[in-house]
């Protein structure tokens, strides 16, 4: 394996153990027994940007990943619920001050 390749593993490796080891800390300093950590899915990378999330018991794919697609689609839906409900509040406001 090219050593720049490893070396990107080893780091990523390190940034993934930060948060366990932070809670595990966090569990030391209040004096209390760290709970069992279940590993339910892992990430794969599929290219680009995206990922599949995968459930770690079955190996199988859980929902689907998201690609520009998707998200354009889903900021499209999440800006109309946005504008509906600041209408509606505005709507509220104008008819609650007694217009």
């Amino acid at each position: 394996m090219n050593q720049t390749i490893s070396q990107s593993r080893a780091i990523l490796q390190g940034v993934r153990l930060q948060p366990y080891q932070g809670t595990a800390k966090m569990y030391q300093r209040i004096g209390r027994d760290e709970p069992v950590r279940i590993v339910d899915y892992t990430l794969a990378p599929r290219g680009g940007i995206t990922v599949e999330v995968i459930k770690y018991s079955t190996g199988t794919a859980k929902g689907e990943p998201a690609n520009h697609k998707t998200v354009k689609a889903f900021a499209r839906t999440l800006l109309r619920w946005t504008i509906g409900s600041a209408l509606l509040l505005i709507l509220f406001a104008y008819f609650g001050a007694g217009h």
